[in-house]
């Protein structure tokens, strides 16, 4: 008998007995001048026939016996599909598979591409065991031997969980496809069984059966994720895993989709750019009407055989050559694009409406800010959504390499064929900002199906596909003053507005300051203009370091001159609020910001004697109207925040009671204004305390406070009960989260050192201060008392404190398998400890706990 097989696939039909057997009828889907032998199997169960035909052993306990075969014996889940299909077809069915294989066996397989025995026969047993069968229905699954003959086995057997992509389960009427009624049959109808050299029984019965389903999981381009994972969910009920069901409904429950911003319903243009981001991500450009993209490799192969030609206009064949030309040009990392250009010009906008196009695209969408000194713990809270244990108390061994551990973690997991969208919005710089490492390092490793966007300012980094997001032209500079064309304006009032856009040089931030400026200020833009030629305040300056958008665009600054001097005109009510809720918003962190929290602080300076009854009360309160969402706020503080957010200079953020202002605001405010905002923000922070929700804002106050980071333009001065409060209060309880729940070692070692060090220095200024006024009064007399004199117990809380943040940090350097450095930490902690407490204190033998633990880790390296 010959070894060498072709196999051609077998309808199957029922038997007298009623049991499923295997047809005599074999269906050969080559051409017949290129058909192969084909061989009949009488039975799925006599595979071990074939298999000794094939010269192997059929006893599958062996370990010799190929993996294929052991992974069919134990199928949960059966997936059959055609990797011919449409890209989004495939990226459906892997990560479907890649979902139910965290609680289930899956055997996927596309049979038509099987060149040999074992994989056909492992097919067939899968077909065979598997509790469930999903089989992806699309128009070619009809004229598909492979794909019908399961549907038929499935569906007698009542195992059939039909996926529909590219048709409705309506559409499958046998008597519609084969007279090509309607416009998808039309196309694609007719005799299909002859396609492939079926029954047209078996085939009625598999296309009748498709619209008898119970299930109906339609597939489209708005509800790939919706769909895809309530798919999941009816299999682990039919295989009653309970595991499957609970992990779905956490993903519903988690708000792994949440964006920063709601969408911008007055998003205008960019249209070649969004088209590009999806050439660069997907490989082709999408169709966004509902249904065509499983379609659209078939109407390719229309338009190639000169059917139902389709004309391209010239839009459209400019952004298809240019596509090809970078395909053809350009060869970077697969699955990232960044895109870079100056403040202003829109490009977290851009990111947000691709985010928002393609979010049924991806199982989860995490946004990023990319500032320096908060990216490493922005990218380790994914940790928490991804169900990755990081903390440096997980029961990891010791190791040198904790936090590369902890970030390979989270890394791992975007290598899987789930696919998650990763935006990094605002990357300041390549290398990281606690240890200098390369950024990239935080990027997964390109295997899987995750894809990543950044924004930038930086021209170029790493090996990653970048494009310049281009100003926009002048038509569409207009479209986005008038907008809607709410705005009641007249003809004349496009050469005002022609001489605005280019002296602003169509920056979209200032367009649109513009539109909210004619919109909310009753204002013509002929007035506009002959206020902007006329600056109105003192003109300031902007060093090296500063963002560089106010040296190329000076006419920017006497915009926000204007526009901030008839805020503070109108709306005179509110404006001493507004104005200190914009001042103090300069020195929280990148993310939103809560509103009790702001209006808090801006009510610092005013209303310092009642203001913890302020906080109480905004906090508890809340404020609903329609431009805001839900914010926490009442009385003025919501009349200044919809009006802040009415001007542009605002925005309210997907969080109920979060607001955000954007960085040009920020910039611009802090140039304007006093440090004294930056103090209010600072006391804010020290009497809320620490909290997990806003981390950044946490480490904004650090860095203020403790002197800390490579750069900072001032710093604040607390008094020494202050400093304590404050290190007490926020430094240690961040340094607890970051450690236990996302093993930020770096940033927290830096943060304890400085910490270290502060307290040192107030202590060496409180002793020189109580030694000068000793000297002075032995000199010359009188009452004077020195700071420890006042405070006698001061010394003692500092050195305490101290003690404690030694011990932490010994702990984290055990950890970390550096012994000799956790040893000379704790060695002067003891020290401390027992001239503040005595040898037999408490507290001291705590402390040598530490030092035997340390000599025990010692005694085993």
């Amino acid at each position: 008998m010959d070894n060498s097989f072709s196999f051609s696939p077998h309808i199957f039909a029922p038997d007298h007995g009623g049991s499923s057997s295997i047809s005599s009828k074999s269906i050969n889907l080559e051409k017949p001048s290129h058909s192969a032998p084909v061989v009949q199997i009488p039975s799925i169960r006599n595979y071990d026939e074939i298999l000794t035909a094939s010269g192997m052993e059929p006893d599958l306990t062996s370990p010799d016996v190929p993996s294929p075969l052991a992974r069919a014996r134990c199928c949960d889940v059966y997936i059959g599909y055609n990797r011919r299909d449409p890209p989004l077809n495939r990226r459906l069915v892997k990560w479907l598979k890649a979902e139910l294989e965290k609680h289930a066996s899956v055997f996927a397989t596309d049979r038509s591409r099987n060149k040999d025995a074992i994989s056909h026969c492992a097919a067939r047993i899968a077909m065979e065991v598997a509790p469930v069968g999903v089989v992806v229905v699309t128009v070619q699954s009809l004229s598909d031997a492979f794909r019908t003959e399961e549907m038929l086995l499935f569906s007698r057997n009542r195992k059939l969980v039909p996926v529909f992509v590219g048709l409705k389960r309506d559409d499958c009427v046998s008597l519609d496809v084969i007279q090509k009624s309607g416009d998808l049959w039309g196309r694609f109808g007719g005799e299909l069984w002859k396609d492939y050299g079926g029954r047209e029984e078996d085939w009625k019965e598999v296309v009748e059966g498709l619209s008898r389903v119970d299930m109906d999981f339609g597939v489209t381009a708005t509800n790939l994720r919706d769909c895809l994972l309530d798919v999941v969910a009816f299999i682990g009920k039919r295989l009653g895993k309970r595991s499957i069901i609970e992990s779905i409904q956490k993903c519903f429950e988690s708000g792994l989709h949440e964006l920063p911003f709601p969408r911008n319903e007055n998003f205008i243009g960019r249209k070649q750019e969004l088209r590009h981001l999806e050439f660069f991500l997907f490989g082709y450009i999408e169709e966004h009407d509902e249904g065509k993209f499983a379609d659209s490799d078939i109407e390719k192969k229309e338009r190639e055989k000169g059917k139902g030609k389709m004309s391209l206009s010239s839009e459209e064949q400019k952004e298809e050559e240019m596509s090809l030309t970078i395909s053809e040009e350009v060869s970077y990392a697969r699955g990232i694009v960044c895109v870079n250009g100056e403040t202003g010009i829109g490009k977290t906008e851009l990111l947000l409406e691709f985010a928002y196009r393609h979010m049924q695209r991806y199982k989860a969408v995490f946004w990023i800010g990319g500032e320096a000194r908060f990216l490493r713990e922005n990218y380790m809270k994914l940790s928490g959504p991804l169900g990755i244990e990081a903390g440096i108390d997980n029961g990891s061994a010791v190791s040198a390499n904790i936090e590369e551990e902890a970030i390979g973690k989270v890394r791992k997991e975007f290598t899987r064929d789930i696919p998650y969208l990763i935006v990094i919005d605002n990357l300041e710089m390549e290398k990281d900002f606690w240890d200098g490492r390369p950024v990239s390092d935080l990027l997964p490793a390109f295997t899987g199906q995750t894809h990543v966007l950044i924004s930038t300012r930086l021209p170029g980094i790493f090996n990653i596909m970048t494009f310049k997001l281009p100003y926009p032209s002048s038509s569409e500079a207009m479209n986005f003053i008038k907008g809607d064309s709410s705005l009641l304006l007249t003809n004349e009032d496009d050469g005002p507005l022609n001489i605005i856009q280019e002296k602003l040089r169509r920056l979209p931030f200032g367009l649109v300051l513009v539109r909210a400026i004619l919109s909310q200020l009753a204002i013509d833009p002929q007035t506009l203009l002959a206020l902007l030629d006329s600056p109105m305040v003192d003109e300031i300056t902007f060093g090296p370091k500063d963002d560089p958008v106010f040296h190329y665009n000076p006419f920017l600054i006497q915009l926000l001159d204007v526009c901030f001097s008839f805020f503070n005109q109108l709306y005179k009510n509110t404006k001493n609020l507004a104005m200190k809720m914009v001042e103090v918003s300069t020195w929280f962190g990148p993310s939103p910001v809560p509103v009790c929290m702001l209006a808090y602080a801006a009510w610092g300076s005013t209303s310092n004697s009642n203001s913890r009854n302020i906080w109480k009360k905004l906090r508890d309160s809340m404020f609903s109207f329609p431009c805001m969402g839900t914010l926490n706020a009442e009385g003025k503080e919501a009349e200044a925040l919809s009006m802040l957010i009415r001007l542009g200079i605002a925005r309210s953020g997907t969080r109920p009671g979060h607001v955000h202002f954007h960085d040009i605001f920020k910039l611009y405010t802090r140039k304007r204004s006093s440090a004294e905002p930056s103090s209010l923000f600072v006391q804010a922070i020290t009497d809320e305390g620490f909290s997990p929700v806003y981390t950044d804002h946490v480490w904004a106050a650090c860095f203020l406070v403790l002197k800390f980071g490579r750069y900072h333009p001032i710093s604040i001065d607390l008094g020494p009960h202050d400093l304590l409060f404050f290190i007490n209060r926020v430094v240690i309880p961040l340094v607890t989260y970051c450690l236990n729940e996302l093993s930020l070692c770096s940033a927290v070692l830096d943060l304890l050192r400085i910490a270290t060090q502060r307290l040192e220095l107030l202590e060496n200024s409180l002793l020189d201060e109580a030694e000068t006024a000793r000297k002075m009064k032995s000199i010359f007399g009188g009452k004077s008392q020195s700071f420890i004199e006042s405070e006698p117990t001061i010394i003692r809380d500092i050195v305490t404190l101290r003690a404690a943040i030694l011990e932490t940090r010994a702990k984290i350097m055990i950890k970390m398998g550096k012994s000799d450095v956790a040893e000379d930490l704790c060695r002067t902690a003891i020290n401390i400890k027992e001239v503040i407490y005595g040898v037999e204190h408490a507290e001291t033998q705590s402390a040598h706990k530490i030092m035997d633990l340390i000599a025990r880790v010692k005694s085993r390296f």
